[in-house]
């Protein structure tokens, strides 16, 4: 399941959709074709019969499994918050207030410096206290969208707070209507929840 317009909170926009580095599948691309010259070698000579080539067909169901796993991963930063989101038969999703960001920061090895990737780091004031999110495509560039978006989230806040509450209420009626639609799980619906009612 992609990460799509509809997951949105109320007021919220789409601000950078990412995901890992295409190198992450250099391991199962390399599998699959060392199996499939292999099986093809023993076929030609005569080694084996024809159902050599089908087990050679197992690395490609393999590889595509891969390559739609490596899609389905997705790094996500809206004007609210970040979003790490994956799964293929099953979706988990995990997401921090860019408010309770505390730092972030970015890691590059020298092969990573030379394909463009990386990880970034996030420390964060909940109980899932630092994240990695690893082998991230162009991280600096993630790293510096994060800390942009953070800083003017945090400067609206402060006006906004002086200025009118939030309407609580509202909020949480809106939050259960994305939960009834199923756009948000249950539990997602609580956390927020209790944030929102932490707010009152």
């Amino acid at each position: 399941m992609s990460f799509t317009k509809q997951q949105l909170l109320p007021g919220e926009k789409l601000v950078l959709l990412t995901r890992q580095h295409p190198f992450m599948l250099f391991k199962p691309v390399l599998i699959t074709l060392v199996v499939l010259a292999a099986a093809a070698v023993l076929y030609f000579e005569g080694v084996v019969g024809i159902w050599i080539l089908l087990v050679g067909l197992a690395p490609l169901v393999y590889l595509a499994y891969k390559i739609f796993d490596w899609n389905q991963r997705e790094f996500i930063l809206t004007d609210h918050r970040i979003v790490k989101q994956e799964g293929i038969f099953s979706v988990s999703s995990m997401d921090a207030p860019l408010d309770k960001i505390n730092n972030v920061f970015h890691r590059q090895s020298f092969m990573g410096r030379l394909f463009r990737y990386g990880e970034v780091g996030l420390e964060t004031a909940s109980e899932q206290g630092t994240t990695i999110f690893s082998f991230l495509s162009h991280p600096l560039d993630f790293k510096n969208a994060l800390v942009s978006q953070r800083e003017r989230y945090l400067g609206n806040n402060s006006a906004a707070n002086t200025a009118q509450p939030p309407d609580i209420p509202k909020l949480l009626e809106q939050l259960a209507s994305l939960r009834d639609r199923d756009i948000i799980s249950a539990s997602e619906f609580e956390e927020k929840k209790k944030a929102l009612l932490e707010k009152l």
